[in-house]
């Protein structure tokens, strides 16, 4: 899906002062994606990885607690936002990084986990696996969580009822980011996800939100001319249908990825397998 990135770094660059106040969802998906990494280290002695990267680290809601979980480790956090990045506090096992991440300044094999929350929707995924798998080391782990193609399927419903153009952003499908890891060489992939909804007071309410946490439609087919009040009012108009208890809800669909790169000698005998769920 073609993207304009300039317009997602200027609306995150503009989010970033309020970022942590706003970005509700973002902050409980990052629980959960938090645990599942958890999980990795309980189920696997031998999981004590030294070198973190945050990718897409935002005003850097994981570090502390990625800091907490592996103490060992070095983190490196990497955001294109400056005004996101200025956001963090200075740590000794960490470094920051300003960088665009379908190209990324380390060294091959350099990184024992790539940890990434609600960032591959605003991205070429194929390009980002494909610098993921060159950076980790073998065996390395890939543990993400993205926004799937359902996502905000009342705004895109009620949309409709307006006009034919394209207002909501192109969230990537789940089957489609398993199937790009396995392409890319990784193994043990696993995706599944879950639909988190929000509730609003009405439509307005919703879009101040999406707004609020950075979120904007940044296709470059998207139509760029201003919403007029007439738009606005088919909208509201169309999206009651879906009250209920006096809220109009938002739904999400939460899709988190887990992946690892394989060491030389699995990667001789090992055949792919992907599990979605």
């Amino acid at each position: 899906m073609p993207l304009e990135y300039e317009a997602i770094r200027k609306s995150f660059n503009k989010a970033a002062p309020h970022y942590q106040k706003n970005a509700v969802l973002q902050k409980e998906v990052l629980r959960r994606l938090l645990e599942r990494l958890n999980d990795e280290a309980q189920l696997d002695n031998a999981f004590s990885p030294t070198e973190i990267l945050d990718l897409g680290c935002g005003t850097g809601w994981a570090i502390e607690t990625l800091h907490q979980q592996f103490p060992q480790a070095q983190i490196t956090a990497v955001d294109f936002a400056q005004n996101m990045l200025d956001q963090i506090k200075p740590q000794p096992y960490l470094k920051t990084l300003l960088h665009d991440i379908h190209q990324l300044p380390f060294a091959d094999a350099s990184m024992d986990v790539v940890f990434s929350n609600m960032v591959m929707h605003w991205c070429n995924e194929s390009d980002v696996f494909s610098e993921c798998l060159r950076l980790l080391k073998p065996g390395g782990l890939l543990i993400m969580s993205s926004l799937g193609e359902t996502s905000l399927v009342e705004l895109k419903q009620a949309w409709l009822a307006v006009d034919k153009s394209v207002h909501v952003h192109d969230f990537p499908a789940l089957h489609s980011m398993g199937d790009a890891l396995m392409q890319k060489g990784f193994q043990q992939v696993v995706v599944n996800a879950e639909i988190i909804t929000l509730t609003y007071a009405d439509i307005v309410a919703l879009m101040k939100d999406i707004k609020a946490s950075g979120g904007h439609n940044c296709l470059e087919s998207r139509k760029k001319s201003l919403m007029v009040s007439k738009q606005l009012e088919d909208l509201k108009k169309a999206y009651e249908i879906f009250r209920e208890d006096n809220k109009v809800p938002a739904s999400y669909e939460i899709v988190y990825l887990r992946a690892k790169k394989a060491t030389e000698s699995a990667d001789k005998r090992a055949s792919l397998s992907l599990n979605i769920t």
